[in-house]
């Protein structure tokens, strides 16, 4: 039942954004009473930062199985874009900053696997992109990785691009897009544009 309770809980939290799903919506929903909720779940802060720790446990899976399959670290990149077209069409672009606002610590859980993927998967693509010469090797790895995770994360903050112009999936490609097209070499630019041009999105 907790596991029952907890994806209906995480999907409802994509779709609506965490501060207006209520503990009574999710029972509705499942068709249970709140009383069986809070037997699992003491209260939302408890049950937010579970929905958050489970998406990082699956985003960490995620990125082990891009490893596995695709060394070269362009197609990596495309890859992942398609593996996350649903999660990112369906969430809520307001999600993050509710999290923030509202649940400092399941927002720092989520701020401490950013730094874990700045500091074990974006430096390291960033290293090997530019030993195959794809990228440039005259700009500070670190750095490049923290422009990157700063992109993706300040698309969800509604102050800076208003949803209702852009997508959020749409909104988070231009993004990739513009910062690519700044360390790309030569090389690279044209394996880019071949993956670019049959991105099945």
């Amino acid at each position: 039942m907790k596991s029952r309770i907890l994806h209906k809980g995480a999907q409802l939290f994509f779709r609506y954004g965490v501060k207006t799903v209520t503990m009574d919506d999710i029972a509705t929903d499942l068709g249970i009473s709140k009383k069986t909720i809070y037997q699992h779940f003491p209260d939302k802060d408890t049950m937010v930062f579970d929905v958050v720790n489970t998406f990082i446990e699956q985003d960490n899976a995620k990125w082990d199985e891009l490893d596995r399959l695709y060394p070269n670290v362009i197609e990596k990149i495309f890859k992942s874009f398609e593996m996350t077209k649903d999660l990112f069409t369906q969430m809520n672009p307001r999600l993050l900053y509710e999290i923030q606002k509202y649940f400092p610590k399941a927002y720092q859980l989520f701020a401490e696997h950013g730094e874990k993927c700045i500091n074990e998967n974006l430096i390291a693509d960033f290293k090997k992109g530019a030993q195959f010469g794809y990228f440039r090797n005259d700009i500070d790895f670190e750095l490049l990785a923290r422009l990157r995770m700063a992109e993706v994360n300040l698309a969800f903050n509604p102050d800076f691009y208003p949803n209702n112009k852009l997508p959020l999936f749409e909104t988070q490609l231009v993004l990739l897009d513009i910062f690519m097209r700044g360390i790309l070499t030569e090389k690279g630019l044209t394996l880019y544009t071949s993956y670019q041009n049959n991105l099945p999105l």
